[in-house]
């Protein structure tokens, strides 16, 4: 799913955006009265795999919003132990604590479909279109962009939600501060220290193991896809083309970058997930200067796993020990699955998965 928000290319980029708290949520509203008393649906501002989203100007509350509107037979994943779409359930367990995370102001059931109610900051970009329109972002606002990117994803795990679907067109920034939201927790999932053997998001940012068994850690394959996203930034183009060379261990940068953002970026391409640094290294790599681990440290979660020593060697490709399927989905699109429960013991994990499920605990 893409992006809504749009806007002008002009503006600086700037770092900045720490987790600070913002308005608090509003909440639930059933009626479709009380929506209509609030707000005006608008313009279509565009479609994703999860619903449309519409401008939605707020005469009662003097803001603009944006409405997204999930069909009831479009939800394939509920809130454990609600009838709450997933989306919902894990966007309240985020909202008011960080800057950098959008916000659900209201939501609302329908007889036939969902409405969330989110914040839409103007004048803002999605920084898909940013990169696109620029060639590239400079390593020096790429900082500020990354530093705050991190925030978000550590705020998310701090509440236990892994969103699962990080990329340039879930970011928008404000084109006059330079600070950023993530957006878009349509892939969202509660995050558990166990094997997930159901994936959500966006093939060209998923992790190889997942294309080799069909099996992944939530916090790895995060670190993963922050690592796509950095060099999409940098670099101008995603660092795949298709799963072939997800799972070829080659990495090549299509742009000159300083190593210690090179060294970055590889230490997160680690071919094997438990080599791959915690967000926390990742917040103390020396490529972001003037980032500090203790930043917000009430709200970090520690990572189950050591990270190795990262080495700025090109990162070597794991052996396939089954048989892999040909992704037919588009890589570009988000595609998700019906259960996005991860299993909880491997007895509970399907015959062909176990065997990477060992591997990925062994190594």
């Amino acid at each position: 799913s893409g992006s809504v928000y749009k806007g002008s290319a002009a503006g600086m980029l700037r770092p900045g955006g720490g987790c600070t708290s913002p308005a608090a949520g509003l909440g639930r509203a059933r009626s479709a009265e009380t929506f209509e008393r609030l707000y005006r649906m608008g313009p279509l501002l565009g479609r994703g795999g999860f619903g449309s989203v519409y401008s939605g100007p707020s005469a009662a509350l003097g803001l603009q919003v944006a409405i997204k509107q999930v069909a009831r037979e479009r939800i394939s994943s509920w809130g454990h132990g609600t009838r709450i779409p997933m989306e919902i359930a894990m966007m309240r367990k985020v909202r008011s604590d960080c800057s950098t995370i959008i916000q659900l102001l209201h939501w609302f059931e329908l007889p036939d479909s969902f409405l969330l109610v989110l914040e839409r900051p103007e004048p803002s970009q999605d920084l898909f279109e940013l990169i696109r329109n620029r060639g590239f972002v400079p390593e020096s606002p790429a900082q500020g962009i990354f530093l705050q990117v991190l925030r978000a994803v550590r705020h998310c795990h701090s509440r236990g939600v892994l969103h699962r679907d990080i990329k340039s067109k879930n970011i928008i920034i404000h084109l006059v501060t330079g600070k950023i939201k993530l957006i878009d927790f349509g892939c969202s999932t509660l995050l558990r220290n166990m094997v997930y053997t159901k994936f959500s998001g966006t093939p060209l940012y998923y992790p190889p193991e997942w294309f080799l068994y069909h099996c992944y850690h939530g916090r790895p394959a995060a670190i993963w896809s922050l690592g796509v996203l950095l060099y999409e930034m940098v670099c101008g183009v995603l660092p795949f083309r298709c799963c072939e060379d997800i799972t070829s261990g080659q990495l090549f940068f299509k742009r000159q970058i300083s190593v210690e953002c090179q060294q970055l970026i590889r230490w997160c391409l680690n071919m094997k997930d438990w080599a791959r640094p915690s967000l926390e290294d990742v917040f103390n790599h020396p490529w972001l200067p003037n980032s500090k681990a203790t930043d917000n440290a009430a709200t970090a979660t520690p990572a189950t796993r050591t990270a190795a020593t990262p080495t700025p060697t090109t990162t070597t490709a794991m052996t396939p020990t089954m048989a892999t399927g040909t992704v037919t989905t588009p890589m570009a699109r988000t595609v998700t699955t019906a259960d996005t429960t991860p299993q909880t013991s491997t007895a509970a994990i399907p015959t062909r998965a176990k065997k990477a499920v060992r591997l990925l605990e062994t190594q």
